[in-house]
């Protein structure tokens, strides 16, 4: 029989060892107990591995954190030698230098990189520039930068004829009822059954042709009274004066106005008269053709029309409809592309007039979705004109119809582009952004507003920018004074335009990109400005990505083209 001793000194024996080696003198483990056991060891194993892992993982971030550490003070002790190793003088000077650097590749275009071929072309077009400023006195001291408007042609300079030819890529603001050319309206003025609806002081009010007296009513809010007379009743009695009023009326001459209301009227008016005269169907086709001539002509090969599509009519004063119009539209655009292979398109933006009526909206509203329902691809959004009269009116997030509408149309607004007082055109800013408006026409109020500019900025909303009708229509005394100046500056995304150029007797785009490279970006303009602005033009457009893609690559053809012709010329 064991000893006490013995007893003892086998019950530590056993307990030496670990439990797998007790349980394995004991005898087997059920397969439930095995398979835990094999659970353990796993997760054992598991852990062992990610603690492994995660000190490796440690010690590589503090060797980065360390060496970034180590080139940070390296850096900083270049740097503190090179700013330290040199006079005040030659450190104010790199200091300026690289400020000077910096801001020019903030610029808008600052970032593109030229060819070397495009390089001397650059600096050919700014000796160019240079010598039109020293010869017509473009930047006399205290004198308005507007000037040069009416002391001479820019047509006639050399400049001018260069970006004439230039491919300025696409023209995304322009309404259809100010490209068509003033000459061409009022020759079609001797046509015969052209009825003149004339006011009590002689002033054209409208223009229909029919077979017999019209019986329409006039159509503005109250504003002026009519009467229908045929045109070649009045030429026969005052024919020396029958041209001048009609020039009058169809253009628009700068700074006459008295106010905004006093520029809305003229603008109403002229528009009912080009109406009266183009929406005659037999015509139609006609003055549609001659536009987009003027466009291709102008170095434009891709529009985006705005148009309140005015309802056709014929000598029985049968009036059609509207898809009747946009169809014309349509139709007439596919004929000029098919002898024009490197015209890219024309596409719609629905444009009626805007005012404080909810019936009318509605209307509108219904009008944008069936053409877009039935012109897919080709009316690819929807605007309200104001005729520079924004003041008069509600802004745009008072109409809910807008805000309902939003998901299925795309905006295009026209706002901020009134100097009036009031509200309304900083309001509008805010509105066209929320209701999610593609671009913002005319926002010269834009720079007041930084909050807006930086949303625009990340959501790439484009401003569309038209000089000379901001001149003209009284927003804008003084190019170097433009708002458009500081966005350029600060690399904004700006597209140009040209809004009613037949108004002022210009070209449908060269006119506003001499104005914008000579009198608003002058110290910052250069070849990469209009590189960009061209490249813009399509980045910003409503077309598809792969239109887009297409558009680009024709347009790059046709860019290079004309830098080796530009750098080929004696």
């Amino acid at each position: 029989m064991a000893t006490r001793s013995e007893q003892l000194q086998s019950s530590e024996d056993v307990f030496k060892y670990p439990l797998r080696n007790m349980s394995q003198g004991a005898g087997n483990l059920s397969p439930r107990d095995a398979n835990n056991n094999e659970e353990a060891e796993r997760e054992q194993r598991y852990r062992d591995r990610a603690s492994k892992y995660s000190a490796v993982c440690w010690h590589l971030s503090l060797v980065m954190l360390v060496t970034t550490i180590v080139i940070a003070l390296m850096w900083t002790v270049y740097l503190s030698f090179d700013y330290y190793n040199c006079t005040p003088e030659q450190r104010f000077a790199n200091m300026r230098r690289d400020f000077a650097v910096k801001e020019r590749r903030r610029r808008l275009g600052g970032k593109l990189k030229l060819s070397p071929l495009e390089e001397l072309a650059n600096d050919r077009l700014l000796a160019i520039k240079k010598i039109d400023e020293d010869m017509h006195y473009i930047w006399n001291e205290y004198q308005l930068r507007s000037h040069y408007l009416k002391t001479y042609k820019i047509n006639e300079t050399d400049l001018y004829g260069v970006l004439r030819n230039m491919p300025k890529g696409g023209l995304l603001h322009v309404h259809d009822l100010g490209m068509y050319r003033t000459d061409l309206l009022i020759n079609h003025t001797y046509q015969p059954d052209l009825w003149a609806c004339i006011a009590v002081n002689g002033v054209f009010e409208d223009f229909r042709f029919s077979l017999r007296r019209p019986m329409i009513e006039p159509q503005a809010q109250g504003d002026y009274k009519c009467q229908w007379t045929l045109m070649d009743d009045i030429r026969a009695q005052e024919k020396s004066l029958i041209e001048h009023k009609l020039r009058k009326s169809l253009t628009i001459d700068g700074h006459i106005f008295k106010n905004s209301t006093h520029l809305a009227n003229h603008l109403r008016r002229a528009h009912r008269l080009i109406q009266g005269l183009v929406s005659y169907r037999p015509f139609f086709p006609s003055f549609l053709m001659a536009m987009l001539e003027d466009f291709y002509s102008d170095g434009v090969n891709y529009v985006e029309l705005r148009s309140s599509l005015p309802i056709l009519y014929d000598l029985e004063d049968t009036n059609y409809t509207i898809w009747d119009t946009a169809y014309a539209f349509l139709v007439t655009t596919n004929i000029f592309r098919s002898s024009h292979e490197d015209f890219i398109g024309l596409k719609l933006i629905y444009a009626p007039e805007r005012d404080n009526n909810d019936d009318k909206l509605r209307s509108y509203i219904s009008n944008a979705r069936f053409l877009k329902a039935q012109f897919t691809n080709f009316v690819v959004g929807f605007d309200l004109v104001n005729f520079g009269d924004e003041c008069q009116l509600m802004p745009l997030g008072n109409a809910v119809q807008l805000l309902h509408a939003s998901k299925e149309l795309d905006f295009y607004f026209h706002a901020g582009e009134s100097r009036c007082r009031g509200n309304t055109p900083n309001a509008n800013l805010i509105d066209a952004l929320l209701l999610g408006s593609k671009r913002i026409g005319n926002p010269i109020n834009l720079p007041q507003h930084p909050e807006v500019i930086r949303a625009t900025k990340i959501l790439k909303i484009a401003a569309e920018v038209c000089p000379l009708s901001n001149y003209y229509l009284q927003s804008v005394n003084d190019f170097g004074q433009h708002p458009a100046a500081s966005l350029i500056a600060a690399g904004h995304p700006i597209v140009v335009g040209s809004d009613y150029p037949s108004f002022w007797n210009a070209a449908p785009l060269t006119d506003d990109f001499y104005v914008t490279f000579v009198g608003i970006a002058n110290g910052q303009a250069n070849l990469r400005l209009l590189k960009q602005l061209a490249i813009n033009s399509f980045q910003f457009s409503a077309m598809t990505e792969d239109e887009k893609h297409k558009a680009l690559f024709q347009w790059q053809c046709n860019w290079n083209n004309w830098v080796e012709t530009f750098m080929g010329q004696s």
